[in-house]
């Protein structure tokens, strides 16, 4: 299952040159992630009531070509791998006109406890994210 998100990209978010500032794309990311998880009946606040954190352990991200302001973007998310304690979801950026990519990106996660400390994905998460998963 993949998750949409339209972005429209607005003046705050370019720099002067013009184009979206990397820093941007990480915000772009999150929100990637909260959708696709409220796609699939599992919100972060759902998750954290149990105890149970993504902690971010890996972010990259590969800039294709630039996004401008005003742009109107097209952003997928997907789960594409999910171990015992870690999930990985990708992402790829595109113009919603004709669809030129313009970024890749993954992020790791490492479920935690309010600490930091890791543990194992819940199995119900786990469950859902196996189904999710690309």
């Amino acid at each position: 299952m993949k998750g949409l998100v339209e972005i429209r990209v607005r003046y705050i978010e370019i720099d002067q040159m013009g184009v979206v500032n990397n820093v941007n794309y990480f915000r772009w990311l999150e929100e990637g992630r909260v959708e696709l998880l409220r796609d699939l009946d599992m919100t972060l606040i759902q998750i954290e009531k149990n105890d149970n954190f993504l902690m971010i352990v890996e972010t990259h991200c590969n800039y294709l070509a630039p996004a401008r302001y005003d742009e109107l973007l097209i952003m997928e998310t997907w789960v594409s791998h999910v171990g015992n304690k870690s999930i990985r979801f990708d992402y790829k950026v595109s113009r919603k006109d004709g669809g030129k990519e313009l970024a890749r990106a993954h992020t790791v996660h490492v479920c935690t406890d309010r600490s930091g400390k890791s543990k194992l994905i819940p199995a119900d998460l786990k469950k859902i994210l196996l189904e999710a998963k690309e």
